[in-house]
C-alpha cells in the first residue's frame, strides 16, 4: 500500500479485531511465557553455575598457591638450617642457619588478626603461608635432624593440606 491508499482505507474494523483475526489467544499467550520462563530459568541457573564454579576454582588455585609458596619457604630454610628449636604460642619456632658470621635465626609464627604464618628474620618478617584459619592448623615437629611440618590453608568451604618432611643440615 502507498500512502494514498492508506489515507483512503478508512476506519480500522474493530469488528475484524475483536472477531479473533488479529492478535493472541489466552492458550498461545500462557504457552509463550511458559517458554519464556524455561529459557531464562536455564540462562539464569547457567550463569550461576558459571559463577560459582569459577569462584570454586579460584578458590582452589589459591589454596595450591598458599601451600606451595609455604613449600617453597620452608624448604629452602630448612635444607640450610643445622637445627629448630621449638617455641610458645604463637611462635612454632626458630631454625637456625649457620653462616660465617654467627647464626642467622628464622622465626616462624601464627599471625592471628592475618590469619598467616610469619617467617620473621633479623631484616623483617615475610608472609609464608595465607588463609591460615587457627593456630593449629600449622604444626612443626623435629625428630633428630628431620623436620616435619604439616600446614592446612582454608579459603571459604575449601580445606586443603601440605605435610611435609625436610632433613636439616648435618652441624
Amino acid at each position: 500500500m502507498n500512502s494514498s491508499q492508506l489515507r483512503h482505507a478508512g476506519p480500522i474494523n474493530l469488528h475484524r479485531l475483536v472477531a479473533g483475526e488479529a492478535g493472541l489467544t489466552l492458550v498461545e499467550l500462557i504457552a509463550g511465557l511458559g517458554i519464556s520462563v524455561f529459557v531464562l530459568a536455564f540462562v539464569g541457573t547457567a550463569v550461576f553455575q558459571f559463577y560459582k564454579v569459577t569462584g570454586w576454582g579460584n578458590d582452589r588455585m589459591l589454596l595450591a598457591a598458599n601451600l606451595q609458596t609455604a613449600q617453597i619457604w620452608l624448604g629452602r630454610d630448612a635444607v640450610q638450617a643445622n637445627s629448630f628449636t621449638p617455641g610458645t604460642s604463637p611462635v612454632y619456632g626458630t631454625l637456625s642457619i649457620p653462616t660465617g658470621g654467627g647464626p642467622i635465626q628464622l622465626q616462624y609464627s601464627y599471625d592471628s588478626a592475618a590469619h598467616t604464618l610469619v617467617r620473621t628474620d633479623a631484616s623483617g618478617s615475610q608472609i609464608v603461608a595465607r588463609d591460615i584459619a587457627n593456630e593449629s592448623d600449622v604444626s612443626f615437629s623435629p625428630s633428630g635432624q628431620q623436620l616435619d611440618v604439616s600446614l592446612t590453608s582454608t579459603r571459604g568451604s575449601l580445606t586443603d593440606t601440605s605435610d611435609l618432611s625436610f632433613a636439616l643440615r648435618v652441624p
